[in-house]
């Protein structure tokens, strides 16, 4: 887990040192501008998953080098399901459940007009539930259970404007109990 939550910070760090060597780099976002992100999710740490998230990004400071600091929040579900096979019988059948409510911060770079990059981090509680049924004879103790936890995940992504005020978004986010790819729409205000 803490594998892939450090390869979307090194895809971040690559995506920024990238953009310092680009030949023109546009103004970045104006103070007071707030993205309300709307986006689907796929891929967990678990087999598959789908998810569901909306996040906002306030522009809190647009004079840090060439880019602008956001700060705002996340709120996400996911779902997932997975069977584990023991010479072609089925042992187990398990599903999973989460929901997530993280504040996040991003540093983000206008590269051209129209196509934004940005890298952050997000925190906050998330609720995971599980259940397990057992078949061939198997019994574990608390096989349905659920917990609360303190999380945290990065996430770099990229906004592609399609007008002043709307979107393509795209978030890669590496963290326990979220989905890992996350596409959806933007909308600037």
């Amino acid at each position: 887990m803490k594998v892939k939550g450090l390869l979307v910070a090194a895809v971040a760090a690559m995506m920024c040192m990238g953009a310092q060597s680009a030949s023109a780099i546009e103004a970045p976002n104006h103070e007071g501008d707030f993205f309300l992100n709307i986006q689907g999710g796929m891929f967990s740490e678990y087999s598959g998953g789908l998810g569901a998230s909306v996040s906002g990004d306030y522009v809190l400071v647009n004079s840090w080098w060439k880019g602008h600091f956001t700060i705002g929040g996340f709120v996400g579900t996911s779902f997932a399901k997975d069977d584990y096979k023991l010479n072609g019988e089925r042992i187990w059948k398990r599903s999973f459940t989460n929901f997530s409510i993280m504040a996040r911060a991003t540093y983000g770079l206008n590269i051209t007009d129209k196509f934004e990059v940005h890298a952050g981090a997000m925190t906050g509680p998330v609720y995971h539930s599980w259940k397990y049924k057992y078949e061939s004879g198997y019994t574990v103790e608390n096989a349905d259970d659920h917990e609360f936890i303190f999380s945290g995940a990065g996430v770099a992504g990229i906004h592609f404007m399609l007008s002043d005020n709307f979107a393509l978004t795209s978030e890669f986010i590496g963290g326990p109990h979220q989905t890992y790819f996350n596409a959806g729409i933007s909308l600037k205000f």
